[in-house]
């Protein structure tokens, strides 16, 4: 793996922040095997160095090119820089057909021969890029005993913020003690349970990038990365487990009238026994004031719904289960955590859906839409000791 580009590649890939490190090798060696160690033209002239053909959902990191391959003429991705061909790469590969990928990240092997197939038709792909994996290994083993020799001034250490667990609401095909396999379901036939998972994925990214561009680091803990169903006191005893300052569960709203729409964030209300009462609706409060100026930016049609005790004023409601302090572990906290759940908006809504769901720039507002939350997490992590 010698090709000057291929190597450039490997240098940018060393020192990017992914979620798995331990997969660095083995997409590094699928890369030199779809682009011919850097070779192609695709790669050459357009950063493709994966074969990724153009989806829609592509938008945020590449622009659509022609380009005639081996199996015939198509649109593929165009990447403007390595580092958006590496942040392509693993946004493709959250889309739908790859759904369940991170449940097969133990080890190398099972990545590659759950991801392969889905990938490329091609018998033996598994086995090929394998084959080429201890090459991987070897270039950046190489390239990062060079940057280390290189005389570089002295890194400030980064400032931990600590942990934020996020609940993409729902999942798998059954009901568990709180929490439905599925309630809400889109105009266009998305249901809410791969939306909230999908939000919570672009939530985390943004988490951490934003805390890396200001030397900070951030541990992001999802209840559930794949299409399961957690139970709604599991969900929240990850917040105790991991001794979490915030707990953000995402939902989206349905409802029967179609002109419904608006966004709003709930938190645990005085009657349902809150330990930290203002806390939890100062934080509320900051990602209901963030999501809400988001959307509004994109669409002028966006509503302001507004912060809510999760008894909607009811006393005799008992709540949602994941913002009890209980089973959050608040009583056995010197601070608790802060905790609230946010309802997006109404997917049944025809103007909502195309904004956020199937719309040409739904992707690139769901990014928007959850860097705002990211800030505005972190802006209150920075706050609590």
């Amino acid at each position: 793996m010698t090709n000057e580009l291929f190597r450039r590649l490997a240098t940018i890939y060393l020192g990017e922040a992914i979620r798995y490190p331990k997969l660095r090798a083995v997409t590094l060696a699928q890369w030199a095997l779809e682009s011919g160690r850097g070779s192609s033209a695709l790669a050459r002239d357009h950063y493709n160095f994966g074969g990724l053909k153009w989806r829609k959902e592509m938008t945020p990191y590449a622009t659509k090119v022609k380009y005639a391959a081996h199996d015939g003429e198509d649109f593929y991705c165009k990447f403007a820089t390595l580092e958006n061909f590496i942040a392509g790469y693993w946004a493709f590969l959250n889309r739908t057909p790859y759904s369940g990928w991170e449940a097969n990240v133990a080890t190398p092997e099972k990545f590659i021969r759950f991801v392969g197939p889905i990938y490329t038709p091609r018998p033996n792909y598994a086995d090929a890029v394998l084959a080429l994996a201890p090459e991987a290994e070897a270039l950046l083993a190489d390239v990062e005993k060079a940057e280390a020799a290189a005389v570089k001034p002295a890194a400030a250490p980064a400032v931990s913020l600590g942990v934020i667990v996020i609940d993409p609401g729902h999942g798998g095909n059954s009901d568990v003690s709180g929490s439905s396999a599925n309630n809400a379901i889109s105009v266009s036939n998305v249901k809410e349970k791969k939306l909230t998972l999908d939000f919570a994925l672009i939530l985390r990214d943004e988490l951490l990038r934003q805390a890396a561009a200001r030397n900070e680091t951030v541990q992001v803990v999802l209840t559930r990365t794949t299409d399961i169903n957690v139970t709604g006191k599991a969900r929240a005893a990850m917040a105790f487990d991991h001794k979490a300052k915030l707990f953000l569960c995402i939902h989206f709203n349905g409802n029967k009238s179609a002109t419904v729409r608006g966004t709003e964030t709930f938190y645990r209300a005085k009657e349902n026994n809150n330990i930290n009462l203002a806390a939890d609706m100062e934080f509320a409060g900051a990602v209901q004031t963030a999501l809400f100026t988001a959307l509004k930016t994109i669409d002028p049609g966006a509503k302001d719904r507004g912060i809510k005790p999760d008894n909607q004023g009811n006393p005799n409601l008992p709540g949602f289960g994941v913002l009890n302090d209980i089973s959050l572990g608040n009583d056995r906290r010197q601070t608790p955590c802060r905790a609230a759940y946010i309802e997006a908006e109404f997917i049944t809504n025809p103007s909502v859906d195309k904004l956020l769901i199937s719309g040409p720039n739904a992707v690139p507002n769901r990014i928007a839409a959850m860097a705002a939350v990211a800030g505005a997490c972190l802006a209150q992590m920075r706050k609590i000791p």
